[in-house]
């Protein structure tokens, strides 16, 4: 396959994930958010089928999406894009170990849930840590590599990488600093921009310079 094949697989394969992932992230785990998670929970198991599902697509998609990144920029860089995808690998781990516990809520019909749900949302933390070395390294190679403007988006990946371990080591170490949840939430700006752009920028090839 050649790159530029390979960079518009992988610009959509970015895309899917800024459509799918908020979904999953945030609407899905927000229809827990009641008194009574449990009683909830084993009244609306499909919400949780929906949410076991979504993720599982975002593993595939996540898997797929690391091959062709490492592959394509390692014309660049073939040690640090192989560091690279390894970050993004353990994230793919950490939401192995999510799916886990959203199956055992379906096994246990919605006993326990609260408990899992809770496990689940420190596993999204950790693989948001990791994923912000990952997003890091990234626009680090964008930034020193691509000679064209489009090396601007490497900067935007970088700020957006600290906006997202900022927000992952207040939630895992309960920092209750308003300063903290405002700079993260200012800095995940850029990665919302970012990931969008480097689709963009994926689908039109101009993410990686060297063309076969």
């Amino acid at each position: 396959m050649n790159q530029r094949k390979r960079s518009l697989i992988a610009g959509i394969l970015y895309l899917s994930l800024a459509l799918i992932g908020p979904f999953a992230l945030l609407i899905i785990p927000s229809q827990f958010d009641v008194d009574q998670v449990e009683v909830f929970t084993s009244n609306h198991l499909w919400l949780v089928m929906i949410w076991l599902f979504l993720d599982l697509v975002i593993i595939g998609i996540e898997v797929s999406l690391t091959i062709h990144l490492c592959k394509l920029f390692s014309v660049y860089h073939k040690t640090l894009s192989m560091i690279t995808s390894f970050f993004r690998l353990v994230v793919v781990l950490v939401m192995v170990v999510n799916v886990i516990f959203l199956s055992l809520i379906l096994i246990n019909q919605g006993n326990n849930a609260l408990l899992y749900i809770d496990y689940h949302q420190i596993g999204v933390y950790v693989w948001q840590l990791w994923f912000s070395v990952h997003v890091f390294l990234l626009g680090l190679m964008v930034l020193i590599y691509n000679k064209s403007l489009w090396k601007y988006l490497g900067a935007a990946l970088i700020l957006g990488a600290f906006g997202y371990m900022i927000d992952a080591i207040r939630a895992l170490f309960e920092l209750d600093y308003a300063i903290l949840a405002s700079i993260s939430s200012i800095l995940l700006v850029f990665i919302t921009i970012s990931e969008i752009g480097m689709a963009i920028g994926l689908i039109m090839n101009k993410i990686i310079d060297r063309k076969d």
